[in-house]
């Protein structure tokens, strides 16, 4: 299949992209194409407008902004993976890199893509939960944030609204004391995730999430709640608690089933690499 006669515009800025985003004619933001491309030549989308952001070397940056790390939308997944800030302020985007598809598509891939992508099974939104990321939305003369809780709205949709455009994210710096890890299960490295679990040990709270599961990724609070009053709790209460937050859907026949055991063996993982990390710290 090929894509759908489009029209293509090169934005020299942020403000230009917003304004051609609210124009007449639909259109979509393209960076590094890593989503939108197949859904365009698969005819799931047919924008009669492409507006090419690669160049705006504003949101390629990675920099330090208070006492958050703040992480442009046109970062490569590949600098999200190898950045020293990073890898010290931000350690679990880092692991969560590790297994977003393959080297061509981490090489283009953008962190603002996906997000804005939002696909259910992706690693990043689950990881922006657990980090209580803020994220930094553009449109023509205005600027807002979102948290990111409230920013996912469903399977491949999001609070964007017309003409605005995601440009970056802020994350509360993390330190050694505040541990996290991520386990996904998938049916070959690099296809989307099956089930994943993403858990993080605050100072005083813990946060967890679950991606592949329902259609969009989400808070275990249960889990949270249950960690963050009792941090030793024993492994059937930890159990529990996952099970009371995973939709009832999950348990629903036998794929369902299997889907439960296989988040409650991730997240099980994942408690352990905290643990460890946490005791090595």
């Amino acid at each position: 299949m090929k894509p759908r006669p489009f029209d293509y515009r090169r934005a020299a800025s942020v403000e230009e992209a917003c304004d051609l985003l609210a124009g007449p004619v639909e259109a979509r933001l393209i960076a590094g194409g890593q989503s939108l491309v197949p859904m365009m030549n698969l005819r799931l989308v047919s924008p009669a407008l492409l507006v090419d952001i690669g160049g705006l070397a504003e949101l390629q940056r990675v920099k330090l902004a208070g006492d958050a790390l703040n992480i442009g939308a046109l970062v490569r997944h590949r600098q999200v993976e190898t950045d020293p800030l990073v890898a010290r302020h931000a350690p679990l985007l880092a692991s969560a890199v590790r297994h977003v598809a393959h080297q061509a598509v981490r090489n283009r891939g953008t962190l603002g893509g996906s997000l804005c992508h939002a696909d259910p099974a992706a690693e990043f939104p689950a990881c922006m939960l657990v980090l209580e990321a803020t994220l930094h939305i553009a449109s023509a003369g205005a600027e807002r944030t979102v948290a990111t809780g409230d920013f996912f709205q469903g399977m491949f949709a999001t609070a964007l609204g017309p003409g605005e455009m995601l440009t970056s994210v802020s994350i509360p710096l993390a330190t050694a004391r505040d541990p996290a890890a991520i386990h996904e299960s998938s049916r070959r490295h690099g296809d989307l995730a099956l089930a994943g679990i993403v858990g993080r040990r605050g100072k005083r709270l813990h946060r967890w999430a679950a991606f592949g599961i329902e259609d969009r990724a989400v808070r275990l609070a249960h889990l949270e709640t249950l960690l963050s009053d009792k941090p030793q709790a024993g492994e059937a209460e930890f159990l529990a608690a996952l099970a009371i937050d995973l939709p009832s859907t999950v348990g629903a026949g036998p794929a369902g089933r299997a889907k439960l055991v296989i988040a409650a063996e991730l997240a099980r993982r994942c408690r352990d690499d905290i643990d460890r990390t946490r005791g090595a710290a």
